[in-house]
């Protein structure tokens, strides 16, 4: 692990000790220091973009889905999954 790593834009710079947002302003004190950091040489750490988040249902899908499933109950059949419920009302 470096003492920097890189963020998705250009105007900022991730201290790895602290998590510092460091911006790219040569009259910041901190930014100054990561120039010298650089000029060692030293190599900070890619950007790693965050995991995706699963989309999550809106309070409608999710009364609609509990709906189904109470139906679906009273008939006798099997409980629908969350994902097989939006996967079907998609389809629709």
């Amino acid at each position: 692990m470096s003492d920097y790593q890189l963020t998705a834009t250009d105007n900022i710079v991730i201290r790895t000790a602290d998590g510092a947002n460091i911006p790219t302003d040569p009259a910041n004190r901190d930014y100054a220091e990561y120039q010298k950091w650089l000029a060692v040489p030293n190599m900070p750490d890619p950007y790693v973009p965050p995991p995706d988040v699963p989309p999550q249902p809106s309070t409608g899908q999710t009364i609609i889905y509990e709906h189904e499933n109470r139906i679906r109950a009273l008939e006798g059949q099997p409980p629908l999954s969350l994902g097989d419920f939006l996967a079907e009302a998609d389809a629709r």
